[in-house]
């Protein structure tokens, strides 16, 4: 790495610096990701929390919450509302009310929602073999690295979501 000929920044140009690249090799991935999703109607983020629950459904026995899906898709609380919300006017959600408190609901596909994250899931794995090709297992290696550990006491389901 050269230095930097700008005193403000530590890299030579924003083309060696790796949150910069990052950034846009994340904005060229989604931009792509959500032509790929036209078909199905969703965007990269309704797909990601329907394959959350659809995972989390088949890997535990308790009912699935969004504070389950915000944990395991790494965002924040009202993001994964606010998505939850549009899922659910879609028709691809549903939340119903606990029977033992009537203030928690659970996430459960519907009919529909699973076909979609049936469809939407093929399509996206065609879709990544041809955008990362053999460079995927290094990449996910790295990107495994640089996130945060999922810390499941930190994050214990909210019986409210």
């Amino acid at each position: 790495m050269a230095s930097p000929t700008d005193p403000l920044f530590t890299f030579e140009g924003a083309d060696e610096n790796p949150g910069y690249l990052l950034a846009q090799a994340t904005a060229h991935w989604q931009r792509s990701l959500a032509q790929v999703l036209v078909p199905m109607n969703l965007t990269p983020s309704q797909f990601l929390l329907l394959a959350a629950v659809q995972r989390l459904s088949g890997q535990q026995t308790e009912p699935v919450t969004q504070a389950h899906v915000a944990q395991h898709a790494h965002y924040d609380k009202m993001t994964t509302s606010k998505i939850v919300r549009a899922l659910e006017e879609k028709g691809l959600l549903q939340r119903p009310t606990s029977e033992q408190d009537a203030r928690a609901r659970s996430l459960q596909l519907t009919p529909a929602g699973l076909k979609a994250v049936v469809r939407a899931a093929w399509a996206l794995e065609e879709f990544d073999q041809q955008f990362f090709g053999s460079k995927a297992a290094p990449l996910i290696q790295t990107l495994q690295n640089l996130l945060p550990p999922r810390d499941t006491a930190a994050a214990a389901p909210e019986q409210a979501a």
